[in-house]
Formats: structure tokens, sequence, C-alpha cells
């Protein structure tokens, strides 16, 4: 109900705008085509939606994108969302901006996980949840910098039913990623004993071919679609994804696409990447 009336009250208050054409392998929606019940990407019925977002602190095309993404996120069902380059309470943006789209969900939860300090504040990754979701732990894990650009992290969250993690990994030193992936697989072996599925998302800033997605693919199955996802206006590369721990708990992949075509805001102006989906069935 307060997914419904929060859908509404982004209709009433002049949220609502056009999207850009669509894409993916699934043909109800191949061309930005509709669904049977007019969505741009069904949502296979029992299945859980994870959705990977880096909304580029919000402000890469707009002054502020929150409510278009919030409706963006409403539309397409996400059940939970990692989100990378998020501001907190900084001089850029002097708001908590994972609790800013958590409210305008409508009273969703968040999960705030700084990587590093940034114009008097803080610089990182988030996840966000319905509220009526039992968070059981949430954290940071700290990813090193090593010969990158700077330090990075992943925002964590553990219910009663999975663990994800949001990460945006360094794009000038492939030594830092290898270094950062390290650390990734090592948070993942750690949680072994949960006998839940881990996930694992974000901005990878490595395409499929890489050596750095070559290596996690060794540990992790990629379950998002390999559709380019930056930059937004014309995409050319693929570098988010959706991963599966492949000794945690099994799921079973219903689909995944990269979005480019909504009802409820513009894709191309929301931020510089495309967001991303995966489908899956515990």
């Amino acid at each position: 109900m307060k997914r419904i009336l929060t859908f509404i009250l982004l209709i009433l208050t002049g949220i609502i705008c056009n999207g850009s054409d669509g894409t993916g392998s699934d043909r109800a929606t191949c061309n930005g085509e509709k669904g049977s019940d007019g969505t741009y990407y069904p949502k296979p019925e029992g299945s859980f939606r994870i959705v990977s977002y880096n909304v580029g602190a919000f402000s890469k095309y707009l002054d502020n994108s929150t409510a278009m993404i919030a409706a963006m996120l409403l539309e397409v069902e996400a059940d939970v969302v990692g989100l990378n380059e998020v501001d907190s309470c900084n001089t850029r943006h002097n708001v908590n901006q994972a609790k800013a789209l958590a409210s305008a969900m409508g009273n969703w939860q968040w999960t705030y996980g700084r990587a590093m300090a940034y114009r008097e504040g803080a610089y990182g990754n988030a996840v966000i949840t319905p509220g009526d979701v039992k968070i059981r732990k949430s954290y940071t894990v700290a990813l090193p910098k090593g010969t990158g650009s700077e330090p990075r992290s992943i925002a964590v969250i553990e219910t009663d039913e999975y663990i994800l993690g949001a990460a945006h990994l360094d794009y000038t030193s492939e030594e830092a990623v290898l270094g950062q992936i390290e650390v990734v697989n090592t948070w993942a072996e750690s949680l072994k004993e949960t006998r839940k599925p881990v996930f694992f998302c974000g901005d990878m800033n490595s395409g499929p071919d890489s050596n750095a997605i070559r290596v996690l693919e060794e540990s992790w199955s990629i379950i998002s679609s390999a559709e380019n996802t930056y930059p937004s206006l014309e995409p050319s590369r693929c570098i988010d994804f959706i991963f599966h721990y492949k000794t945690s708990a099994p799921v079973t992949v219903k689909g995944g696409h990269t979005m480019t075509k909504f009802h409820n805001g513009d894709a191309t102006k929301a931020s510089d990447h495309l967001p991303i989906y995966a489908d899956v069935e515990f």
C-alpha cells in the first residue's frame, strides 16, 4: 500500500516524464516494447528484483535527480537497490543522499558505506530496502586504495533471506582493482556459514572481457545482462554488474536487463550510468 500511495503522490507532484529507448534480450521488452501489463520490464511472479545504480551523486545532469530516481525504482518494483557515488552531508550536497532517496521511496530503509572523507562530509555507497524488510546486520567493508585514485568500500546488508554488498571499484589502476577484488572475495568467503545467497553489485569500472571481471568470475557468477551501461546518453561500455557468490546458497536467475526506458523518469538525465537489474528466485 505504501508503494502505491507513493507512486500516486509522485504522479500528482509532476515527477512523471517520458523515458528513452529500451533494450534487452527479452522479446517483450527488446525495443522498449511494453509487457502485457504496460510495464517495460515485467517482473516474473515470485521473483526478487535486485537493482544496481551508479547515481552520480544525483547531480550529473540535473540539480537533483532524487525524486526522479525514486519514481523509476518504484516503477520497476525493485526489492533492494545498491547505489554508487552517494554523498553524505558534505559541502557539495549538504544532505544524507541515501536517506533522502529512501524517504522519497516511501519510508524505505537505508545503509550507508562511507568510502572516504569528502568536502567536510563523506562519499561512498549505499543500499536501500523497503521498510518492512528485517535487516539483521549492516556494515561497511573498507577496500584498499593501493595504487588507485581513492579509498573504496562495500556497503553491506544482511536480511533473513540474503546478503548484498554494493561497491564502486577503482578506474585508474588494474593493480588497485585486483587488490580490492581480493578483499571482496575475502569478505564473501567469511559469510559461508550463513547459508544465504550472497550478492555483490555496483560499478566495477571494468568491462566483461577485462582481467578484473575474469578474476571475479572465478568466485562469482554474473547474473546481470551484458548490455552497455555507460554513458547513459549513448551507452558504449558495460561496467555495472550484479554477481552471485558461487559457493553461497543457490538461486535461480529469471532474467535481467540494463534499463533505458521508463514511464516515470528519463534515464539519460537521472545519472551518467544506466540502472541494471537481475531477477532471482531463492
